[in-house]
This record gives C-alpha cells, sequence and structure tokens, in this order.
C-alpha cells in the first residue's frame, strides 16, 4: 500500500494530537484503545470511526443523541447501499464504537403512486427518547411531486412506516426536521420539518415549516414567507429550537439570472422565528451576506451547497438564549467558514467570525454547529489547510467558550480525503453533522480515506 508523504501514520498523528491537548490544558492523557471513544482522562481527540458498511458511497451525515440514553446516537445519510430508495439510518448503542444500519426508508404508496426517497437525510429525539428521520420523497410513477414522510422507533431499531409531514403542489427541497427537547417549553415534543417547496416548473419557491404535537401522526402546515417568484429564489433550511420553545428558521435567498444560480454570486442568509409552536413566522430578514461558489475549488466539478445551519443556546449559563449560525463565503481565492451569533433573539446579528486562523487560506467547507447543555458551541467542518496543493481534505473542529467570539481549532484525524473520490461524480454530499452526548463533541462527515469512496466517519473530542 502506497502512503502519500503528506500523511503521517495515524498512531502516531493521534497521541501527537493528544499530548498537544494534555499540554494545553496541563494534564496528562493516555491513548485511546483502537475503535473505541474511550480517551481517558480528558480532554482528547476522539478516534474517527466509520459508522457505514462501504460497499457503495454514503454521504450527508446528521447526527444526533439521544438526551435520555447519550450511548445511543443515530445517523442519517445518502445511502448508495439502500435501493430503490437512497436514505440509510445507522444507530449506535454503545456511543459511537461500534455502528450498524438499522433501516433503509422504505417505498410509500399515495394515491396508488409510489413515491421513492432522494435526498435530504434528517434525524431527531424528543426528551421521552423517541427516534425521528425523515427525507424528501419523490413520485416516481409519475414524476411531478414529492413529499417529506418522517418515521419513528422507541427503541432506534425497529420504526413504524413513514407518515408524510410536509406536502405541496410540485417538490418540497432543502429539507430539514428539529425536535423540541427543554423540559420547559409548552410544545415539548413537538417535531418540526421545513422545506422550499417549488411549484411552477421550479420558477415559484417558498419556504414552509409543517410542525406535530402528537408524535407524527398529525401534521399542520404554515408558510414562512411569500411566495419568491423568479428570479427571486429560496434554498437551504436549517432549524432549531429554544428551551422556551420558539422555533428558528434559517434559509438562503438570491436573485437568479438565466446564467447564474445568483446574480453575481451574491447570496443573503435569511431567519424568521415562531412564537407560537410554528403556526405564525416572523416577518424574513436578512442576518448575513455571502459570495457564493457553486463548485469546490481544485476538484472535478464537485457541487457546493450553503445551508446556513442555525443553533441555539439552551443552558443556563451567560449566553442562554445565543443563536448561532455557521456558513461559508468565497473569499475571491478560498472558501471561508465563519460563525456569526446574535444574543437578542435573532434581531441584532454580529459580523462573522471565522473559524479557522487567519493565516489559513485553504478551503475550508461545510461547516455545521451545535450547542451544548451547558453552552459550549461546537462547529465542525473539512478543511484544507494541510495539503499543500489545496486539494484533500481533514475533519476539523473548534470549541467555543465565549459565546463564540472565538474558535480554538483541533483537528480531527490525521487521514486526507479526496473530494473526487466520492463514488458520486461531481457530488460528495451536501453537508456533515454533529451533536453532543454528555462531555463529548462528536461530529460526522464525508470520508474517502479509503481511496474509493465516501463513507460515514464519525470522531469529535472528549472534555472535561
Amino acid at each position: 500500500m502506497k502512503i502519500s508523504s503528506r500523511v503521517l501514520p495515524t498512531a502516531l498523528t493521534f497521541v501527537a494530537v493528544c499530548l498537544f491537548a494534555a499540554w494545553v490544558h496541563g494534564q496528562s492523557l493516555e491513548v485511546p484503545s483502537k475503535g473505541g471513544f474511550n480517551c481517558s482522562p480528558a480532554p482528547c481527540v476522539l478516534p474517527p470511526t466509520q459508522a457505514s458498511e462501504g460497499g457503495r458511497g454514503v454521504t450527508s451525515t446528521p447526527i444526533v443523541a439521544n438526551p435520555l440514553n447519550q450511548q445511543d446516537l443515530l445517523l442519517g445519510s445518502v445511502d448508495g447501499n439502500c435501493y430503490p430508495s437512497t436514505l440509510g439510518l445507522h444507530f449506535s448503542h454503545d456511543g459511537g464504537s461500534s455502528w450498524q444500519r438499522v433501516l433503509c426508508m422504505p417505498i410509500i404508496y399515495i394515491n396508488n403512486d409510489m413515491y421513492i426517497t432522494g435526498d435530504e437525510p434528517s434525524v431527531g429525539y424528543d426528551r421521552r427518547g423517541v427516534a425521528y428521520a425523515a427525507g424528501d420523497y419523490y413520485d416516481y410513477t409519475r414524476g411531478h411531486r414529492g413529499v417529506v414522510a418522517v418515521q419513528k422507533s422507541s427503541n432506534g431499531i425497529r420504526w413504524t412506516k413513514p407518515k408524510v409531514a410536509l406536502r405541496g403542489q410540485s417538490y418540497p427541497f432543502e429539507t430539514s426536521m428539529a425536535v423540541d427537547t427543554s423540559v420547559n417549553s409548552p410544545w415539548v415534543n413537538s417535531v418540526y420539518v421545513s422545506g422550499v417547496m417549488w411549484s411552477h416548473h421550479g420558477s415559484h419557491k417558498q419556504v414552509v415549516v409543517s410542525h406535530s404535537t402528537d408524535s407524527g401522526v398529525t401534521w399542520t402546515q404554515s408558510a414562512v414567507d411569500v411566495v419568491q417568484k423568479y428570479p427571486e429564489q429560496d434554498f437551504f433550511t436549517r432549524m432549531a429550537v429554544g428551551k422556551d420553545g420558539n422555533v428558528f428558521a434559517s434559509w438562503m435567498r438570491c436573485r437568479g439570472t438565466h446564467n447564474s444560480i445568483c446574480t453575481n454570486n451574491v447570496a443573503h442568509m435569511m431567519f424568521s422565528s415562531s412564537t407560537d409552536g410554528g403556526n405564525t413566522w416572523s416577518a424574513p430578514q436578512v442576518i448575513a451576506t455571502v459570495t457564493t461558489n457553486w463548485e469546490l475549488p481544485n476538484s472535478n466539478q464537485v457541487r457546493l451547497d450553503y445551508y446556513p445551519v442555525i443553533a441555539v443556546d439552551n443552558s443556563n449559563g451567560p449566553n442562554s438564549g445565543n443563536l448561532y449560525l455557521g456558513m461559508y463565503t468565497w473569499t475571491g481565492t478560498y472558501l471561508r467558514a465563519q460563525v456569526i451569533r446574535s444574543t437578542d433573539g435573532g434581531k441584532t446579528w454580529s459580523k462573522p467570525v471565522p473559524l479557522a486562523p487567519k493565516s489559513d487560506t485553504h478551503d475550508q467547507f461545510f461547516p455545521t454547529v451545535s450547542v451544548s447543555p451547558t453552552g459550549l458551541v461546537g462547529v465542525s467542518w473539512l478543511d484544507r489547510r494541510n495539503d499543500p496543493a489545496n486539494h484533500d481534505y481533514q475533519a476539523f473542529t473548534a470549541i467555543s467558550t465565549d459565546g463564540g467570539k472565538t474558535f480554538p481549532n483541533t483537528q480531527l484525524t490525521d487521514a486526507f480525503s479526496d473530494p473526487d473520490k466520492s463514488g458520486d461524480d461531481g457530488w460528495m454530499g451536501d453537508y456533515m453533522g454533529n451533536t453532543w452526548a454528555g462531555n463529548k463533541f462528536i461530529a460526522a462527515w464525508m470520508d474517502s480515506s479509503n481511496g474509493v469512496d465516501m463513507q460515514a466517519v464519525i470522531g469529535g473530542v472528549r472534555l472535561k
């Protein structure tokens, strides 16, 4: 086996990372045993573990922990091993040391038409430990409409039949799911599904959120904004739920032209909130502006999407209620990952805080953010800083302890991934995921270090 001169042996690099962390925090560390999250004492980088089974590419990797048993982790994916549908779920009962695929989301029939999954996996848990999985379904029979459907499970292994949660005249795109887990919320255990509803051959787009207060049995659908008519366009929805039950939605908007998705590659990150359980929504506002580059530089036309990932601090700490939004922008020479924050419920937002050091002018992309129960802001992303050619990437994270003002970086894996080794030419996935489980920040990303295709890999950081 030929090893690149840029890649140090995994074990030696991992030891170095742990020893460096020990030096920073003034304590000694033990190297974890191979194949499990056994890094002790903390803090330490967790050894990356492949969660998917291989064979075909596995991409787009949202992940969530069960609030009642944080050893239970649920991973969603676009799984090429699932057929004819393409969405798979992987489950870990031991905090990420081992994984099994527990479900390929099944075919459903609506009015005798066959619907199959296509994209946009989402996962969540409610406060009772019930797991939820959502995905886009497309009408395979007629080919001109779609829905979002949700399944649930009491144990992560056995799942109910999919239930339609969101539908419109045509297709739902760029969908997501969020679940209210706050014991103080009047809508605790409510489930929310968002999406951009496309109609009139894609010329009309509207951000819509559907919510369920009875564990996904029935759903109520509400418009977040008025219909955007071409050239105005909405894309890429994301949501978060505060401890008071307020729901926050983010998405991207831009004006298109006949030869460009966004005129001059300028796009706006949008925000709206609901204070009544998703029934009505505040007037959408622009909270940031980015420059888009729809292909990953130095790649074989790998597609990039711009999901503005939103998270909220539900702790009792000094930054309780803060909102954070992860995104990236094209500087003209490289992609820069960054975070903005709001300390007043979304009325005003800070200037972007870059995640990587100023000296890092290599591409950073697919940032995602989540906040711990104690108020730590965790961000993970893909970064090319260690490849002089700015082509191969590694997974990085940053944990902010000061409410998103600074983000000290940590490298999660020494293995390099080639974005062109996707298993699906021109597409390596659209986003990655992360979550908190006790004192562990756990990240999931697309990894092609096997030299063949993308697989879902889980890593992270164990803190004090």
